[in-house]
């Protein structure tokens, strides 16, 4: 397996799990190596520095390699701990071990009053092999020296070889040592000219390799790995030079680049925070998973249009979310999500009675907290009206439960030849004459099913083909899926795989946990989208250039200082933010589209659930007039009237 250094791994934390080391400035790293040399003589550190230890202008911990032909994993450990114990600290909360790692809770420059970064001791037999297999990449790269190892022993495979970390490059079929010395390994995988500065990162490798006639099966099982991790696999990474930004208008500065390069910023979300309720937008997956959320996001929609009718289905949203079925015994029990899942008290209810009991003892709590105490009001009647009803329908050999969302409790009226209804947020108008329409028609109660369980706290599953029975007034609605295929916008699609290919990199450096963590700002992309939030019902123009104002607003003065400093450097970072925001809208907008061909095919609904072996994702109208905006509305109206 290719592994490479893991910075910033928050070995040390305290009882709240919160880490208690820092970051160390590149001046402070030399003075605490040459201190820890003098704790541990005889142990040459500053020479024998991983990765961008020291080279960095802050360092997320200090990464050393050690002579493990010199000292032991266990001699180590007892050195540190010693010193622990001679100034009264708990050994155990200073010294830790892993793998082949001793890690300790270093005062920077011996000093405690600095603060503390931690040392991670890397026990290695060959450290001079090592050095070079673990050590940092040049500082225009723009992949990481997991890639640059991958890609090594992509080339080694193809020629029968593998790459051994810790001694060499070795015969794949005898794993014996050819050689360690990083300038013959040049000329064995690349060309008899070649030397270890050709190994340095993956650009100088691709340039070593672009006249070799075997490229391409040397590259195969890297092109495979890129895949595979939802990595941009670029030929050329060069950014346009990003100069003069300042505090004052790098946020202006970046929205002319957007401007400039025709980046399209049309951007509204429904996220709370940085998790998605429910099926994620398929949007969002930027702001989730980087350049492997675009990725995700684009397999989604080339899935979805190669077989539609199978893929994608009406979204329903109904209220409340019920769970019914019979148990191992045959008993019909209905209950909602939180029953169904409940530890601290039985909610799979098998009575009328049961459920009212519980609504009642939820309304004296809410009451006797100051809150609305209608449960029992709202919800029994519902209760009473569907058992009789939901029994009947569920066979009495069916051993298992199914979820679905209510819809209506009596005939919705008609209104312009369609069916009017408003379970939750927004009113569907369905058509009477289409085929939902006319069942619609024909019932009084309508629930949209949509997941089934084997039992409770089993996993989820498609509905499936479940038969219910027939009972008078009762429409279980079965997934409604799209009839032809969609066609996603090609124009689009392609600007999208343009900035995957172009800006990946720079996009999942932008939002880097380690680095994030590092200027304690991990919450970046969550704020990127309360912010698109703030704006729904507002407009979008200028959103980069008001992002300043509104974190000036919604972060501490401390935490909007190191924001403006993560974008300016590296300059990269600003690229990175410009991308995330043009796939955003370059995803939106091939939803939206798709959206409306879908539409054509089954009017009035809320919106499409899209589910593919590359994943899932719900398309809905977010924009003004869409279901968000009347979401945000319905239970925000004095947001939205005074904003």
């Amino acid at each position: 397996m290719i592994q490479s250094l893991q910075e910033g791994g928050n070995v040390f934390k305290n009882s709240k799990g919160q880490a208690v080391t820092q970051r160390i400035n590149q001046t402070d790293v030399k003075p605490t190596l040459a201190w820890l040399e003098e704790l541990l003589p005889g142990l040459d550190l500053q020479s024998n520095t991983l990765g961008s230890t020291g080279i960095k202008d802050t360092s997320g911990d200090l990464d050393i390699a050690v002579d493990a032909n010199t000292v032991t994993k266990e001699q180590l450990e007892a050195r540190l701990k010693q010193w622990a114990a001679s100034h009264g600290f708990k050994p155990e909360d200073y010294v830790k071990k892993s793998g082949t790692a001793v890690h300790f809770l270093t005062p920077i420059i011996g000093n405690p009053a600095n603060g503390y970064v931690q040392t991670d001791f890397m026990l290695l037999k060959n450290v001079a092999w090592s050095k070079f297999v673990l050590g940092a990449m040049p500082p225009d790269s723009k992949y990481k020296g997991r890639e640059r190892n991958v890609l090594m022993n992509s080339i080694a495979k193809s020629m029968g070889y593998k790459l051994n970390q810790i001694a060499g490059i070795a015969d794949r079929n005898t794993n014996e040592i050819i050689t360690d010395d990083p300038d013959q390994v040049a000329k064995m995988l690349l060309n008899k000219t070649a030397t270890r500065q050709d190994l340095a990162s993956v650009e100088n490798i691709l340039q070593a390799l672009s006249t070799d006639s075997k490229r391409e099966s040397k590259l195969a099982d890297f092109r495979q790995h890129m895949e595979r991790e939802g990595l941009p696999f670029m030929e050329s990474t060069d950014l346009p030079p990003v100069t003069g930004y300042t505090e004052v208008n790098f946020l202006a500065r970046l929205r002319d680049r957007i401007v400039n390069q025709g980046m399209q910023v049309i951007v509204e979300a429904e996220v709370q925070g940085g998790r998605a309720k429910g099926i994620e937008h398929l949007e969002d997956y930027v702001f989730r998973n980087g350049s492997a959320g675009i990725k995700k996001a684009t397999d989604i929609v080339k899935h979805t249009a190669s077989d539609t009718a199978k893929t994608t289905t009406v979204k329903w949203d109904g209220k409340p979310a019920l769970i019914f079925g019979r148990d191992a015994n045959g008993t019909f029990i209905l209950t909602d999500v939180s029953g169904f899942g409940a530890k601290g008290y039985n909610g799979l209810f098998t009575s009328p009675r049961q459920v009212r009991q519980h609504l009642a003892a939820r309304d004296a709590d809410a009451a006797a907290l100051g809150k609305p105490a209608t449960r029992v009001q709202d919800l029994a009647p519902i209760y009473d009206r569907l058992w009789g009803m939901l029994d009947a329908a569920v066979p009495k050999n069916y051993q298992g439960f199914v979820q679905g969302d209510l819809l209506y409790m009596s005939t919705p009226p008609l209104e312009a030849g369609n069916y009017v209804f408003q379970p939750n947020e927004i009113p569907y108008r369905i058509p009477a004459a289409s085929d939902i329409g006319q069942r619609i028609g024909a019932s009084e109660v309508g629930i949209a099913m949509h997941t089934k369980y084997a039992e409770p706290g089993a996993a989820k599953e498609p509905i499936g083909n479940v038969k219910f029975k027939t009972v008078p007034g009762l429409l279980l609605l079965e997934p409604v899926y799209a009839k032809e295929n969609v066609r996603p916008n090609r124009e689009l699609t392609q600007q999208l795989r343009t900035v995957y290919s172009s800006q990946g990199a720079a996009i999942d450096q932008l939002f880097n946990p380690a680095e994030l963590r590092a200027l304690q700002i991990t919450d970046l992309p969550r704020l990127c989208i309360d912010y698109i939030n703030s704006r729904v019902g507002t407009g979008f123009d200028n959103m980069l250039a008001d992002f300043g104002p509104w974190l000036q607003q919604r972060v501490t003065p401390k935490k909007f200082r190191n924001i403006v400093e993560y974008l300016q450097s590296p300059r990269s970072n600003l690229a990175g933010m410009a991308a995330a925001f043009t796939a955003w809208g370059l995803l939106h907008d091939i939803k939206m589209d798709v959206l409306q061909q879908l539409d054509l095919q089954h009017p009035g609904q809320e919106g499409w659930v899209m589910a593919t072996p590359a994943g899932m994702a719900k398309a809905v109208n977010r924009l003004a007039g869409g279901f968000t905006s009347a979401n945000r509305q319905r239970n925000n109206p004095e947001t939205v009237a005074n904003s």
